[in-house]
């Protein structure tokens, strides 16, 4: 037979520990190795033994005292003694957690009925680019599973046709007894035959078969806020399937798909557009008119301006999502240069880069071979 461990040590306290002091170390130690929670450990069952007697007897004033002058006695311990560790505990704080049901006959109280949920629905809405700029308030239609409007969830169209359940007796919870090392242990659950309600459908509603739910047409309006991106998902909660009377309906989720604009891209919060002007336009400087979210405006392009030069317009972009700052508007300049001149423009330019002391091609045939060049 094993030698047993020193007490103090099983729990890992020292011998002036505090009451306080030894139920944490139990508390913590006995859901480490409790069986049915540690049930990879070949140990486990042991070691809860071995923490439980510790406890047992440290926990016990006489005891404890006992054990300080004469160390282990087998008279000491039995385990009759696990009844007292489970008395101080309330018995479900440290079962309640493994097997998440409540136990024996004085904790009937501390059960819960657990409620069925619906299944959420997805649902896709489209939105235009400057929606998502600016947000918009969206009706969205979807078919789900709703109360029964005949039987309002009820599942039968009267009270008279709903029977008391056979499995358990109309308690909504069934008991189930097993033996443990630790002795015989009662545990309640929900009855799955009437998922706690304590009654079952003997008259079923013809609308819904029964189930107390049926696929509805739904519609709900939802703010799509300023800043949303494409496939981003809001939720709307409780707008999902029901699962009849006394169920949790589950939640409507929103997958926002924003329509590409022709002109205007987006860059993070930035909004990104492109503007053409010709090189006069770029040496000269000019005035053009470029769209954003806010509508057309006019934009001063400066004399000598350079081929992708970005002209930025502040806060005309988009608002992050719970943010306030707007983002900007940047303008690329795009320098084009034209695919076809007339002899006069050519003569022009040609003038223009001999002015310059540019070096262009020269010769007798010059304009007509510009001019071909040009028209190609």
């Amino acid at each position: 037979m094993a030698q047993k461990r020193d007490y103090y040590e099983v729990l890992g306290v020292s011998k002036q520990c505090s009451k306080e002091e030894l139920k944490k170390a139990y508390r913590k130690l006995a859901h480490k190795y409790h069986p049915d929670v540690n049930s990879k450990d070949p140990e486990a069952e042991e070691k809860f033994k071995e923490i439980s007697e510790a406890y047992a007897v440290l926990s016990d004033d006489k005891k404890r005292m006992h054990y300080d002058q004469y160390g282990f006695n087998n008279n000491l311990f039995n385990e009759s003694d696990f009844g007292s560790v489970f008395e101080e505990f309330g018995f479900g704080d440290i079962f309640d957690m493994f097997f998440g049901g409540s136990f024996g006959q004085g904790f009937s109280s501390r059960s819960r009925r657990r409620q069925n949920r619906g299944a959420d629905v997805e649902k896709k809405v489209r939105i235009s680019f400057k929606e998502s700029a600016f947000g918009v308030k969206k009706e969205v239609e979807y078919y789900a599973d709703d109360l029964c409007e005949h039987c309002g969830g009820r599942g039968s169209p009267t009270e008279e046709g709903m029977g008391t359940c056979s499995l358990c007796g109309g308690s909504g919870q069934v008991r189930t007894q097993r033996q443990t090392f630790l002795g015989s242990m009662v545990t309640t659950a929900t009855c799955k035959n009437c998922g706690g309600d304590g009654k079952i459908v003997t008259d079923p509603c013809k609308k819904c078969g029964g189930n107390g739910y049926s696929v509805r047409k739904k519609k709900v309006k939802v703010d799509i806020p300023a800043g949303i991106q494409d496939k981003d998902r809001l939720r709307v909660n409780g707008k999902g399937n029901s699962l009849g009377r006394g169920s949790i309906s589950g939640d409507l989720y929103i997958t926002v798909h924003v329509e590409p604009h022709p002109v205007l891209k987006r860059d993070r919060d930035n909004v990104v557009s492109e503007a053409e002007i010709s090189f006069a336009q770029a040496a000269l400087g000019c005035k053009v008119k470029v769209p954003t979210l806010d509508g057309e405006e006019e934009i001063d392009i400066k004399a000598g301006t350079q081929p992708e030069t970005k002209k930025v317009l502040k806060a005309r972009g988009f608002v992050p999502l719970n943010g306030y700052r707007r983002g900007d508007h940047i303008v690329n300049i795009k320098v084009t240069i034209p695919s076809r001149l007339s002899d006069q423009e050519a003569e022009m330019l040609a003038k223009y880069a001999q002015g310059r002391d540019e070096p262009v091609n020269t010769g007798s045939d010059f304009f007509s071979s510009l001019r071909n060049a040009f028209r190609k």
